[in-house]
């Protein structure tokens, strides 16, 4: 065992660590051997901290990273020199930056080959299993640019196999990083024949591409069929997602065949790639959402009927989404790029450790994410790993949309080079993601928060004031929005009306805004209205939540709707119920069957949005020209829509005052805040918590 430490940390600069347990005398002279050369060092500084000496040295030389070289005191012990700090530097990533796409694993009947990029292993090799379990390792060779590969002849069409790296004195065994199939648990990777998945041959349905003409609707596969009461014939995995017939209690439609006609365009599904803290082999044993990235172009095992196989799982996703076209529903896939579920066993750190993760000045990890570690998506290689896995997943799995998590915590450069990528390849996805400013080690400048909104063009965000101000705080559950009966911050209410993209409110354009009251996270709407009036009927806070969802779907920008909303769903006042199993976050379907006049509210709803571009206006010159608003002493908001053809009165009302109206003509009353209508009116009496929709004659 070495008694004193050595780190590259530099292209000229290496780090000593010298315990003073070893020596308390200062250490003279350093030499560097390696690769049949001999390097002496120069001693720059040093400084004691703690029970240890640092030593920063120079060298005039050139060290070859995938080379074993040997730092030697001047007592003649030695030390391995380690990869350091050099791994987060410009010239590193301009050096060992490899553009071409073809890592991970490549099958032929005659011939499989295995590249992996590793600048800094001293050597790598492949553990291959076959069929009937028997074990062989193989050498790697390295080529350049840090990746090293292996061409093996003959068909080894469903063999495991895994990594076993040489960084940093030890030996690593991981997965493969580029890996697209997996056995349980993420134990090994597989080599799979692509002319065995299933063919996708529903068409993506037809979509403008203009963001607002998107409706989102977010679900989560184990939760969406996991119901004892549904009798879904595989409760909680792909398969039974887009199983027809399932019904409620009393007959009415549930699951697929629920959602499918209710006017929405997207179903954004919490993440599918393969993430940790669940038991594969074991799936009633622990629950997760899924913000656990560990394999990120592999499909989650835990949703599959056989997570073992090499293909159950990617076939049962791509069937899955192909039934969800062929029902005329887009796809958005829910991805995690700001951090991974272990940093230890992330296969990143076992390869190149220190270079996928960020760090502050003192070299320790940050956790702007709240989860140990954050991606550095700004190094080239990483840049390049979620690039190349969104552009799989659009291709491979002909999905349709991608949402980023803590996308403020990601670089502008990524997201938007990953937007002009997929522009390229289809000019009809789109891309939004949480824009919250979070603390970085590279600056607010330089990340993708909401308020950077005029550097990220075709990006959108999460609109939290829309959140906020119409539902209450989030953090604070006894904190009421308009549509709880508040009447603070009405400009704000008006902003967020218009499409929250005028006066310098949140953003540029309409597009930008994802307007919600409720999705995963936090207090479902119907758990915050029983904590926030606990004195009200349960009539009053159905009209509530009512009037939330109808100012979501009317408001100029993007409707996003979390699954169960439309019928009142509830997670018992639990506030983040990430892990706390099916008892909380399943979806009750025999909800809907007291609901009935409730979903067709929204079905009715999101149809009007539908028939009227008003609705979902793209410009910020167009808001200005044929939108109005007018909100009144009560609170009653008049929010006018008015072009050359069409003339539109919504009027929300959060009270229950009595008030009468009249009106500049006749109009016919198309929605009269249950269901559609045809009456003709000059004048308006309201007094109730109500969403009315007129049109002039």
């Amino acid at each position: 065992m070495s008694k004193f430490y050595a780190y590259l940390d530099d292209f000229t600069e290496i780090t000593v660590i010298v315990p003073l347990k070893y020596r308390e005398d200062f250490v003279k002279s350093f030499k560097v051997i390696g690769n049949e050369e001999e390097i002496e060092l120069e001693i720059i500084s040093t400084h004691t901290l703690g029970n240890e000496r640092k030593y920063v040295t120079r060298f005039d030389g050139y060290i070859l990273l995938n080379k074993m070289y040997h730092i030697f005191d001047d007592l003649g012990e030695s030390a391995e020199l380690f990869t350091g700090k050099i791994v987060r530097t410009e010239l590193f990533d301009d050096i060992y930056y490899y553009e071409q796409s073809d890592l991970g694993s490549s099958y032929r009947r005659d011939r499989t080959k295995f590249k992996i990029w590793t600048p800094v292993a001293k050597y790598m090799k492949l553990e291959l299993i076959d069929k009937e379990g028997n074990k062989e390792i193989v050498p790697m060779e390295y080529d350049n640019q840090g990746v090293w590969y292996l061409r093996l002849r003959g068909d080894y069409e469903g063999y495991k196999y895994r990594y076993i790296s040489y960084v940093n004195g030890k030996e690593h065994k991981l997965t493969d990083p580029y890996g697209r199939s997996s056995s349980a648990n993420a134990e090994f990777s597989y080599v799979i024949d692509e002319s065995k998945l299933v063919k996708q041959r529903s068409q993506r349905p037809k979509f403008s591409g203009v963001y607002t003409d998107a409706v989102i609707y977010e679900a989560h596969i184990h939760d969406f069929t996991i119901q004892d009461s549904l009798n879904a014939s595989s409760p909680g995995k792909y398969t039974s997602f887009t199983e027809e017939g399932l019904t409620t209690p009393k007959g009415n439609p549930a699951g697929l065949d629920h959602i499918k006609d209710l006017g929405i365009t997207h179903v954004q599904l919490l993440p599918i790639y393969d993430f940790g803290d669940v038991d594969e082999t074991n799936p009633d044993r622990k629950y997760n959402w899924g913000y656990n990235p560990e394999q990120y172009n592999v499909p989650e095992g835990w949703y599959a009927s056989d997570p073992d196989d090499p293909y159950t799982r990617i076939n049962e996703l791509k069937q899955l989404i192909d039934d969800l076209h062929a029902n005329q529903l887009r796809v958005v896939m829910d991805v995690v790029f700001n951090h991974v579920f272990d940093i230890e066993s992330f296969p990143f750190e076992k390869i190149v450790p220190g270079y996928a993760f960020r760090h502050d000045e003192q070299g320790m990890l940050t956790n702007a994410s709240g989860c140990n570690n954050d991606l550095a998506t700004e190094r080239r290689m990483i840049r390049k790993f979620i690039i190349d896995s969104v552009m799989y997943w659009a291709k491979e799995y002909k999905i349709d949309g991608f949402r980023f998590d803590l996308m403020g915590l990601i670089d502008i450069r990524t997201m938007n080079t990953l937007r002009q990528k997929l522009d390229r390849f289809r000019s009809d996805m789109i891309v939004y993601g949480e824009g919250w400013k979070m603390p970085t080690t590279i600056g607010y400048d330089r990340t993708s928060h909401m308020y950077n909104r005029h550097l990220l063009f075709n990006i959108g965000h999460f609109n939290d004031k829309t959140r906020e101000r119409i539902k209450g705080a989030t953090f604070q559950v006894k904190d009421l929005g308009y549509a709880l009966g508040s009447n603070a911050h009405l400009d704000d209410i008006k902003n967020i009306i218009k499409g929250s993209c005028l006066n310098k409110f949140l953003f540029r354009y309409p597009l930008q805004s994802v307007n919600y009251v409720e999705c995963h996270d936090n207090n479902t709407f119907f758990d915050k209205t029983q904590k926030a009036l606990p004195k009200v009927s349960l009539d009053e806070r159905k009209k509530r939540q009512r009037l939330a969802l109808s100012m979501v779907v009317l408001s100029q920008g993007i409707p996003f709707i979390h699954a169960g909303q439309e019928f009142y769903r509830t997670k018992k006042g639990v506030e983040n119920s990430y892990k706390s199993g099916d008892d909380i976050n399943h979806i009750d379907w025999s909800l809907i069957d007291d609901n009935l006049e409730d979903i067709e509210y929204l079905r009715e709803l999101l149809r009007l949005r539908r028939k009227y571009d008003l609705f979902r206006l793209t410009a910020p010159s167009k808001i200005k020209d044929y939108v109005e608003t007018h909100i009144f002493e009560s609170g009653t908001i008049h929010y006018r829509l008015k072009d050359p053809e069409t003339n539109l009165l919504v009027i929300f009302k959060n009270n229950t005052e009595k008030e009468t109206f009249d009106l500049d003509g006749r109009y016919t009353l198309i929605f009269d805040g249950k269901k559609r209508s045809r009456r003709i009116l000059t004048k308006i009496n309201i007094d109730d918590i109500t969403t009315y929709i007129l049109k002039k004659k």
